[in-house]
């Protein structure tokens, strides 16, 4: 047996796990990283909540357009549904605001519900009067996203 071999042999090698700089080097990247793709990550989640509100406000609307030109077929006028209070468009409003022809509010969407906004809060409902140039109409607001749609016939 050479020296070396026994030098090996007597004084193993022990090569396991990292050095220290190997270590900060690793977490030196991982936070690069991470500082890079955080505000992409946050500025993707924040639009897909606008593009979600967008479309449960348009559903809203729809369903509310609908039961308008419903009535209109029928020789109906001013069919809104009555204004809550606090004007949010909470599931007991829609549940218990009966329309002209029977139905509640909730029963204008194929869920039998009224869709809340990405946070979980409800959008804001208003009528709209009528003036001198528009009819009357409605507002759908959500104030926590900016987003807001109106209809006047």
């Amino acid at each position: 047996m050479s020296n070396i071999s026994r030098f090996y042999s007597k004084h193993k090698i022990n090569n396991k796990g990292f050095t220290l700089l190997e270590a900060v080097i690793t977490i030196s990247i991982v936070g690069i990283l991470a500082a890079v793709v955080t505000p992409t990550y946050i500025e993707t989640q924040t639009e897909a909540k606008l593009v979600m509100s967008k479309s449960n406000a348009s559903q809203l609307k729809q369903g509310i357009v609908n039961l308008y030109l419903g009535a209109f077929m029928d020789g109906e006028i001013e069919v809104w549904p009555d204004e809550p209070s606090d004007h949010k468009m909470t599931h007991n409003w829609a549940e218990a605001t009966t329309l002209y022809d029977g139905r509640t509010v909730n029963q204008l969407y194929s869920s039998s519900t009224i869709t809340y906004n990405p946070y979980g809060k409800p959008f804001l409902y208003y009528l709209l009067p009528e003036t001198e140039d528009e009819p009357s109409g409605f507002r759908i607001d959500d104030p926590d996203t900016g987003v807001s749609l109106s209809f006047r016939p």
